[in-house]
């Protein structure tokens, strides 16, 4: 089995589009509006190269290629990394949310063997399947997770894990 995942092409063009007009509105008064300086030329440089970043980041997602098979996970964008489903000794889900109400948002999910750690966000392709996966090995492992991850397997129907004791109780 092995299978090739990409982010879906919507969440891509989306964050295209968030890149190109937030270049356009920092970028835009720095080149066309004169007398521009001092701590507004500061703040709309310091905002127009985040908005760059994200734009590669962005690009970034596009080549990136996750490929799955029965002994682990590769990665391959401008570089390539692997980790093996075996070797796995910690697992994260996070929730980052867009709203107030935390009605949207995005998860991310974290897998880490040693010093290597790949992370996923939710628009890639079969993330819930990976989802899946993490929680069978965080079950079959006795891997402890953070509150936060609970609370996330459990909002996406992975019960019965394991939460990490701080003082290394139970």
């Amino acid at each position: 089995m092995q299978e090739v995942l990409r982010y879906q092409r919507s969440a891509i063009r989306w964050d295209y589009i968030r890149a190109g007009v937030g270049l356009g509105f920092t970028l835009g008064p720095i080149l066309f509006v004169p007398g521009i300086h001092g701590v507004f030329l500061v703040i709309l440089a310091g905002l127009a190269l985040l908005f760059l970043a994200f734009g590669i980041r962005t690009y970034r997602r596009q080549r990136t290629a996750v490929t799955v098979t029965e002994a682990g996970l590769t990665v391959a964008d401008f570089r390539r990394r692997d980790l093996a489903w075996a070797e796995i000794d910690q697992v994260k889900l996070a929730y980052f949310s867009t709203r107030r109400d935390r009605s949207e948002g995005w998860m991310q999910l974290t897998l880490a063997a040693g010093d290597k750690k790949l992370s996923f966000d939710s628009p890639l392709e079969r993330f819930m399947d990976l989802v899946a996966e993490a929680a069978s090995i965080v079950r079959a492992r006795g891997l402890a997770l953070d509150d936060a991850s609970i609370r996330n397997f459990e909002s996406l129907g992975q019960h019965g894990l394991r939460r990490d004791d701080p003082f290394g109780r139970g």
